[in-house]
């Protein structure tokens, strides 16, 4: 134990120790011994029962004798003469199972087999196992396994959720350092309060009250991850819809893009295309060979000229109408946009709230500059509020964090990329160009959103921090017809996917060997690789 004087043992005491051990192992090699051979032998009977039972109160979690235990309790339980005796059977395994709790209240196995019990007996007292559950968290708040155990029970007995709700409130005021109760409290919530008028996840009276509870947890101890982690859930607990982004129609190929992945169903029931106002029909495939994707590509006969009308229509989950008109940008090809905004929807009494909050995370900075969770939700603050307003200062804070948490500089890297790719698309899809380059000073060290540029006829990736295992997120250029890859961190081409380039520069990436690109160049000889 923590803070006790190591007192060291004589040899007669350690002798006598490793006797005691030899002696245990010698009882335990001969228990196991005779188990295995009443298995072989089909000798299912209560003496089988009694030598896995005493094996087990030594140790819990030896799953082969749980396992030989249910071979026996249901062959038991099948040739009993009355329900009574199955009854007994069932409360002696649940007995044990209690007392190898008491022994390992973690044992992954002592749990499962009691919930295989309660589950196979006719007759199980959930109310009982529902005041267990009390009793283990009483000794131990933390304890996933009994939080997960009591989901459980309570996926039986159905008891009122606001009960379980308050429930996970008391044990969050008496430990605020608690996400299994956090964890649990959240899938309630949306049960319990969803906004059916508004269309978000989460009344706003009880979005703010959360959020307010959160901030005391927090702020009590800044240093505790479990509340900081339910904020940033309460953060993205926002409207979202589905949106068509991009339609790309050439020759060669026509793709659709989507702000989320949507599955085949989704795309073949809710979109409809049209060419000179007569529908196409035709098979839509998913661009990563996923069942959901962001980027589909429809397979047609239809022949593409110059000077057509192309349009897609997108059925809503509320079935309102999209309408997506195409553009030609150059001899026959197509493009339609929609608009962008990657703000997230807030209702204005939780966008107050927000505000409220973020001068709290101020102050709290001012005491603590160097406290990475406090800075790290003032960035997300100041981002959910208004990312186009406060997008200097967000970057400059995860700069900053980029030093405070080093071990974690590379999700700070792609979170910057993230926020900076998404800063810069409403402005690209205003213009007719058909050519991506990255317009923030910062390096892009990851391939977020591409799906949004799979119209781009030139794209130009050069002098970033990009390595091979970006490699396959370029899929998505589905329409991609040079790309620059120069300067970059590539060590490998294994994982370049399957594009119709014509032009590829791979110049400048140092660990890139001669021999790699002398691969790549005879898989993809259609290919001018230039290095």
């Amino acid at each position: 134990m923590h803070g006790r004087v190591k007192v060291r043992t004589s040899e007669e005491e350690k002798a006598r120790k490793e006797k005691e051990r030899q002696e245990k192992l010698k009882h335990f090699k001969y228990a196991m011994l005779k188990i295995f051979t009443k298995r072989k032998n089909i000798e299912q009977d209560q003496e089988q029962l009694d030598l896995t039972g005493k094996v087990l109160t030594s140790n819990p979690d030896i799953y082969t004798l749980w396992n030989i235990r249910r071979e026996v309790l249901t062959i038991l339980s099948k040739t009993s003469d009355s329900e009574k005796n199955v009854s007994k059977l069932y409360d002696s395994e649940l007995s044990l199972t209690e007392y190898c709790l008491k022994i390992n209240p973690k044992s992954y196995c002592s749990w499962h087999q009691r919930e295989w019990v309660l589950t196979t007996r006719s007759d199980p007292d959930w109310k009982k196992e529902l005041a267990l559950c009390d009793t283990y968290l009483k000794l131990d708040e933390r304890n996933f396994h009994t939080w997960d155990y009591r989901r459980f029970v309570v996926s039986q007995c159905k008891p009122p959720l606001q009960e379980e709700f308050d429930f996970t409130t008391e044990k969050i005021y008496d430990n605020f350092s608690n996400y299994s109760a956090w964890h649990y409290r959240s899938k309630m919530l949306l049960e319990l309060y969803p906004d059916l008028k508004g269309g978000r996840p989460i009344q706003d009276n009880h979005h703010k009250h959360e959020l307010k509870m959160v901030q005391s947890a927090a702020f009590t101890d800044p240093d505790d991850t479990s509340a900081w982690f339910y904020q940033r859930w309460l953060l993205g607990a926002v409207k979202a819809t589905v949106q068509v982004v991009a339609f790309i129609v050439t020759p060669r190929k026509t793709t659709i893009a989507w702000n989320k992945c949507v599955s085949i169903d989704y795309v073949n029931n809710n979109i409809n295309v049209y060419i000179n106002n007569n529908i196409i029909n035709g098979k839509w495939i998913p661009c990563n060979a996923h069942e959901y994707d962001d980027l589909w590509i429809l397979e047609h006969n239809e022949e593409i000229n110059n000077n057509i009308d192309i349009k897609i229509e997108h059925t809503q989950i509320d079935e309102e109408k999209e309408i997506i008109n195409c553009k030609q940008y150059e001899p026959c090809v197509y493009v339609g946009k929609s608009k962008i905004n990657f703000q997230n929807q807030y209702s204005e009494p939780v966008v107050q709230e927000l505000t409220e909050q973020l001068d709290a995370c101020r102050q709290l900075l001012v005491l603590e500059p160097d406290n990475k969770w406090t800075l790290l939700t003032t960035t997300v603050f100041l981002h959910c509020i208004n990312a186009k307003l406060y997008h200097k200062e967000v970057i400059e804070n995860l700069q900053i964090l980029k030093d405070l948490d080093s071990l974690r500089a590379g999700y700070y890297n792609d979170l910057i990329t993230k926020w900076n790719i998404e800063q810069q698309l409403p402005s690209d899809y205003q213009d007719d160009s058909l050519h991506y380059k990255s317009g923030s000073k910062e390096k892009l060290t990851s391939l977020p959103h591409f799906q949004y540029y799979s119209y781009c006829k030139t794209v130009d990736l050069s002098n970033q921090d990009l390595t091979s295992m970006t490699l396959p997120f370029l899929i998505k250029l589905q329409h991609c017809k040079e790309l620059d890859l120069s300067g970059n961190k590539l060590t490998t081409l294994k994982e370049f996917p399957n594009l119709q380039l014509e032009v590829l520069n791979l110049q400048d990436n140092s660990n890139l060997s001669s021999e790699d690109i002398e691969l790549f160049k005879e898989k993809h000889k259609t290919i001018k690789v230039i290095f």
